[in-house]
C-alpha cells in the first residue's frame, strides 16, 4: 500500500511537472527571491533552488538545461526538487531534535577530509569544481548533523542478532573469502633515468631493496625500506597488478604510472582462502546493519513526509532554467 501511495505521489508531481512544461515556456526570468516550493510552512527561494540546479548539473555534465529534451528536463528538476525536500525536512528536523556538532568535532572532520592532499592541490581541486572552502565546510558540518540525526532516530533502534549473522554468513559464504595478497616493498622515482640507475645498483648487489628504498623512494613508505604490507589485487593502481605473478624475493621490471617509474620486489605471498565465521563476522554484521538501516530509515523518512505540508509553485518553477 505504501508503494502505491509513493508511486502515485511521483506520478502526480511528474505530471504536474510536465503539464508546466508542456506549454510554451515564460521567457521571464524569476527573482532570486521568489518562492518555489514551501515545506511546512518555510519558503524555498528560486536562489536555494538555483543552487542544488547547478549541483545537479555538473554531476550529470549538463552545461545548458535549454539543450536538454523535455522529459530531461523534467527529470532533472525532479531530482533537485525531491534533493531540496530531503535536505529541507532532515534540517528541521535536526533543528527541532536540538542537534549540534562540537566544533573540536568538526574540526576532525575536516581535517580528516583533506588528509592526502598537497599543499594548495586541496584548494585547487575545489576551485576546478566550483566549491567556495565555506560551502564545503557547511557540506561536512551537515553530514555530521544528518548522521546524528540518523543515529537518534534509526540506528539507536535497531540492531542485529548473532543468529542472523550466522544464516547471512552460511547462506552467503562466497562473499567471504580473502583474496590472494602479496606483500611488496616499493621503490618510486620521478624519472626513467633513476629508475634504471636503481635497477643497476640492485644487480651489483651492494645494496638491498630495503636500503635504496630508503635512499631513493620518493614514496611515503621509503622510510621503512619501501614496505606496501600485504595488499590484493585492485588495491594499487593497475600498473602494479602484475606483481601478483612474481615469485617471492623476485623484483618487478620498471612500472610507469602517472606519478612516476617504480619498481617492486615480492617479499611473501598469502594465498586465497575462506574466511572464518569469526573472521567475517564484523563484515557480516555491516552488511545487515546497512541493510537493516537502508529500509528503516527509508520507512522513517516516508512517514516524515507523509506528515509535512510541501507545496510547489510550478508556474515559478517554470522559469528555472
Amino acid at each position: 500500500m505504501k508503494t502505491y501511495i509513493v508511486l502515485a505521489l511521483f506520478v502526480l508531481m511528474l505530471t504536474g511537472l510536465v503539464s508546466c512544461f508542456n506549454g510554451n515556456s515564460s521567457t521571464n526570468s524569476v527573482e532570486n527571491d521568489e518562492v518555489i516550493l514551501r515545506i511546512n510552512d518555510e519558503n524555498i527561494t528560486s536562489e536555494q533552488f538555483k543552487k542544488v540546479l547547478m549541483d545537479q548539473k555538473k554531476i550529470f555534465r549538463v552545461q545548458n538545461t535549454q539543450n536538454l529534451k523535455l522529459e530531461e528536463l523534467v527529470w532533472i528538476k525532479n531530482r533537485v526538487l525531491d534533493e531540496v525536500i530531503k535536505s529541507t525536512l532532515l534540517s528541521q528536523e535536526i533543528k527541532k531534535n536540538n542537534i549540534a556538532v562540537e566544533q573540536d568535532e568538526l574540526d576532525t572532520a575536516l581535517r580528516e577530509a583533506r588528509e592526502g592532499y598537497l599543499e594548495g592541490a586541496f584548494e585547487n581541486a575545489l576551485k576546478l569544481e566550483g566549491i567556495t572552502i565555506d560551502d564545503w565546510g557547511n557540506s561536512i558540518k551537515n553530514k555530521l548533523l544528518t548522521n546524528k540525526l540518523i543515529h537518534l532516530q534509526v540506528n539507536s533502534k535497531i540492531s542485529v542478532g548473532e543468529d542472523e549473522m550466522r544464516r547471512y554468513y552460511d547462506q552467503n559464504d562466497h562473499k567471504f573469502h580473502k583474496k590472494e595478497q602479496v606483500r611488496a616493498l616499493h621503490i618510486m622515482v620521478g624519472s626513467e633515468d633513476e629508475i634504471r640507475e636503481i635497477q643497476k645498483e640492485l644487480l651489483s648487489k651492494q645494496k638491498t631493496f630495503s636500503d635504496l628504498a630508503k635512499e631513493y623512494s620518493l614514496g611515503p613508505e621509503g622510510a621503512q625500506g619501501g614496505d606496501l604490507g600485504y595488499f590484493e589485487a585492485g588495491q594499487m593502481p593497475e600498473e602494479f597488478d602484475n606483481v601478483f605473478k612474481l615469485k617471492i624475493n623476485k623484483v618487478s621490471s620498471i612500472i610507469k604510472t602517472p606519478y612516476g617509474f617504480h619498481l617492486l620486489k615480492v617479499v611473501d605471498k598469502i594465498e586465497e582462502r575462506k574466511m572464518s565465521f569469526e573472521e567475517s563476522i564484523g563484515k557480516v554484521e555491516k552488511i545487515l546493519f546497512q541493510d537493516i538501516q537502508d529500509k528503516t530509515f527509508q520507512d522513517w523518512f516516508l512517514k516524515l513526509k507523509e506528515n509535512s505540508k510541501i507545496e510547489i509553485e510550478y508556474d515559478s518553477l517554470e522559469k528555472i532554467n
